[in-house]
């Protein structure tokens, strides 16, 4: 095996024989390039006179380093705490700190048989812009009082500046009512916060949008006098309150016509919407849907009358 052949010595492509005047704004690195000077020109290779490493360079002797370290971990601190607090809002929601990635997606399906009333959760959050207050509360909670009892208590969130006289009337009419004792209760943390004209309600780390959903949701699971599916009418009751959540959503007075020429049809001699004998699920979303827009001057006489009825039920 042949030795191996020196190569021939190669001189500096560039030569810096002058000084140049280097930044002092940084710290100072040691060249890695630096090579001690070789004199025999037959060696083909030059060793540096040290093994230089970049982490070799001592940082503790830079003014301000020291402080620097000391903000860096002061941050981290501060940072560790917010995720912490952020952490315990998220479980007082009733949201688990799962990535999305892992989550497996779910379809509900609604049975058509009305299950029991234990089935209802100890607590709700419900988000509701001030400008569309959920009036429907008012009256479920009037409503199932013997049934169930909605204990609610409101939370302004910090995009709203502040709450107008009726949104406060509405949030102290909601705290101050007390249910019979002696019936399930369910804690409801309502939350006045910027958002949309629909109001939202978490359910099982699902967003549901729309006051009617809340009150389907009541629906199939109690058998109180919100309960319809079973119903020979569910169709029409179901178009009904597609009508009133459309409702909050119009802007113009033309587009209101025609849902509240739907809603007197539908209430035609009868005293409560739908035919009922007694004040029902569209009952309740209608009047909170009307009274949310500010509408009842456009109402016929009698759809005054049964509105009329409907605000009583609170007043009582």
């Amino acid at each position: 095996m042949k030795a191996p052949i020196k190569m021939y010595h190669l001189k500096p492509v560039v030569v810096h024989d002058f000084a140049v005047e280097v930044p002092k704004c940084m710290y100072r690195l040691e060249s890695i390039h630096k090579l001690k000077k070789v004199d025999d020109p037959k060696l083909s290779v030059s060793s540096p006179e040290k093994k230089l490493d970049i982490f070799d360079q001592n940082c503790q002797d830079v003014p301000g380093m020291a402080e620097l370290e000391a903000k860096q971990c002061e941050i981290l601190e501060q940072l560790a705490a917010l995720k912490q607090q952020i952490s315990t809002l998220k479980k007082d929601l009733l949201i688990q700190n799962e990535p999305a990635s892992k989550r497996t997606p779910t379809v509900a399906v609604c049975p058509r048989v009305v299950p029991n009333i234990k089935a209802l959760p100890e607590s709700l959050v419900i988000t509701a812009n001030p400008s569309s207050p959920p009036y429907a509360l008012q009256l479920v909670q009037r409503l199932l009082q013997n049934e169930i009892g909605l204990v609610i208590v409101s939370y302004v969130h910090s995009s709203v500046v502040s709450l107008s006289d009726a949104v406060k009337s509405l949030k102290e009419s909601l705290s101050s009512f007390q249910p019979p004792s002696g019936v399930p209760v369910v804690n409801v943390k309502l939350i006045w916060k910027n958002i949309g004209s629909n109001s939202e309600f978490l359910l099982s780390q699902t967003v549901v949008s729309g006051e009617v959903n809340f009150l389907r949701f009541l629906s199939r699971l109690t058998k109180t006098t919100l309960t319809y599916e079973n119903d020979s009418n569910a169709l029409e009751v179901d178009s009904l309150l597609d009508q009133c959540y459309l409702l909050v959503r119009t802007k113009t007075k033309v587009e209101r016509s025609g849902i509240i020429q739907s809603l007197s049809k539908a209430l035609a001699k009868a005293s409560w919407i739908a035919g009922s004998n007694q004040a029902g699920i569209v009952d309740v979303a209608a009047f909170s849907a009307i009274r949310q827009c500010g509408i009842s001057n456009e109402l016929n006489p009698n759809l005054t009358k049964w509105y009329q009825k409907c605000a009583s039920l609170i007043a009582s």
